[in-house]
């Protein structure tokens, strides 16, 4: 670890300091860049490996299912639904259950539950404030009733920042 720099009392120590942090960045540009060039690679190889052995594991499992299904009740005595056999804990188990809706048109089902005096607990409505709406509004002709209701603008307070300015030539890349 290096020691913590002093803060500058001129402009050229700043200038110092600045250079040195674009550097830094540079270097560690170059790092990110190789590390994410060797997750690929990594994945691209671990992707080509796996490829076949899944696509076999698939077929093998659809070889099995028609199997299982007409000697499972054998295999378990009828008292369960699956067993350990070969390695593998095959079976069968329960999907949940999901909803389903003659004609699958949801938001009509909604329209009509929400017009239904029993259908209230069977929809979802999410209010909530639009903050981008209520910002631009806070200047126009609902000012005063905003205000009122507690709304004003908060300015945004100085955020201080240091961002290294690309080179020509530079290795560079996207920044969160």
């Amino acid at each position: 670890m290096t020691a913590k720099p002093r803060t500058p009392r001129t402009s050229e120590a700043a200038i110092a300091l600045l250079e040195r942090y674009a550097k830094l960045d540079g270097q560690l540009l170059l790092i990110r860049g190789a590390r994410e060039a060797a997750i690929a690679a990594a994945t691209t190889a671990a992707d080509t490996e796996s490829l076949p052995i899944v696509a076999e594991m698939d077929l093998l499992r659809d070889a099995l299912e028609p199997w299982w299904r007409k000697n499972a009740a054998e295999l378990t005595r009828g008292k369960r639904k699956s067993i350990a056999l070969g390695g593998c804990t095959i079976g069968t188990k329960l999907g949940k259950d999901t909803l389903s809706l003659k004609g699958d048109d949801f938001d009509a089902a909604a329209a009509a539950l929400q017009a239904a005096r029993w259908g209230k607990p069977y929809i979802s409505i999410k209010v909530s404030v639009d903050k981008t709406a209520a910002l631009k509004a806070i200047d126009g002709p609902h000012a005063a009733r905003l205000a009122e209701l507690g709304f004003s603008r908060k300015p945004g307070a100085d955020a201080f920042f240091v961002t290294p300015i690309a080179q020509a030539g530079a290795v560079d890349e996207p920044r969160s």
